[in-house]
């Protein structure tokens, strides 16, 4: 594949980042450590493309990564040296593990998945599989304790509307109940703008399907990590004071929420949070 010097990476996980050998749009690079000054944090995937088709490898861990030379890609699962490498650590990084006496080096495993897609396609594997690699489905398991568990316990339970679905391109990040009762949501648009033709357009996702036995009395929409509410927080945004002319902002957001209608709408990228307050007494059914 003829890269030329180009390869992308995520960031943390979300939006995948352009990556170009021995250069920075920021500034005029020198390079004096060709390998290491390439070298890039991959937490779900790296990909390159050759305008004809795109060769996509997803992690299930984090790694480094690079393309050191053009049509290639290099994964450093584990790093062993076996004399100090000079860069301030004073020790060769050495780790090992010992069990009854003998020390064997460290050994670390991991698994990664490849795909070759005509170019454009790539981004759907990537983005619907890399989800169940990032965020996989978690199994719990209960001690069942006599023979009238079953009668006595919940043992299967669906809170969403059965003829309902999330959209292709939203994740449900967040579904916790907090210890005033209210419980905190957070909706993430998965794909960036331009990433996919169809996937890559605005969403929206309607809460009365996804509670269709609750009634939802309250609603707030919060920052991020939800200790204050967006509103607020916006109003105290700090504005920077920067030299030239101001950017152009080109970021497109989901409109405000309508408490009336309940649909939530995410741009390319968004995170959305909510705190939510249900009405029991105005429940649509009782769970």
């Amino acid at each position: 594949m003829a890269t030329n010097k180009t390869f992308y990476t995520d960031s943390s996980g979300r939006d995948f980042i352009k990556r170009v050998r021995d250069y920075r749009s920021e500034w005029k690079i020198e390079v004096n450590q060709p390998v290491a000054g390439n070298y890039y944090p991959i937490n779900l995937g790296i990909y390159v493309e050759d305008g004809s088709k795109e060769l996509s490898i997803l992690v299930d861990r984090s790694v480094g990564g690079s393309s050191i030379k053009d049509g290639q890609i290099e994964l450093m699962l584990h790093r062993r040296l076996l004399n100090d490498d000079g860069r301030g650590v004073a020790e060769a990084l050495d780790e090992k593990v010992c069990l009854d006496d003998q020390c064997e080096g460290l050994v670390i495993e991991g698994k990664y998945y490849l795909k070759i897609d005509p170019q454009g396609d790539g981004a759907r594997w990537r983005r619907t599989f890399g989800q169940e690699l990032y965020s996989p489905l978690l199994l719990a398991f209960a001690e069942k304790d006599g023979g009238n568990w079953g009668n006595s316990h919940v043992s299967s339970f669906s809170g969403m509307d059965p003829t309902y679905s999330l959209p292709e391109n939203v994740a449900l990040l967040t579904l916790e109940e907090l210890e005033d009762g209210s419980v905190l949501l957070r909706l993430a648009h998965l794909y960036e703008a331009g990433e996919h033709k169809d996937l890559s357009a605005p969403a929206s996702v309607d809460l009365k399907r996804v509670f269709p036995d609750k009634k939802i009395g309250k609603i707030i929409e919060t920052s991020l990590s939800a200790n204050q509410e967006r509103a607020a927080m916006e109003k105290k945004r700090l504005k920077w004071k920067v030299a030239g002319p101001p950017p152009k902002e080109n970021v497109v957001r989901g409109g405000p929420l309508d408490p009336s209608k309940l649909v939530v709408e995410l741009a390319p990228m968004e995170i959305r949070t909510f705190v939510i307050n249900f009405d029991h007494r105005l429940a649509a059914h009782p769970m």
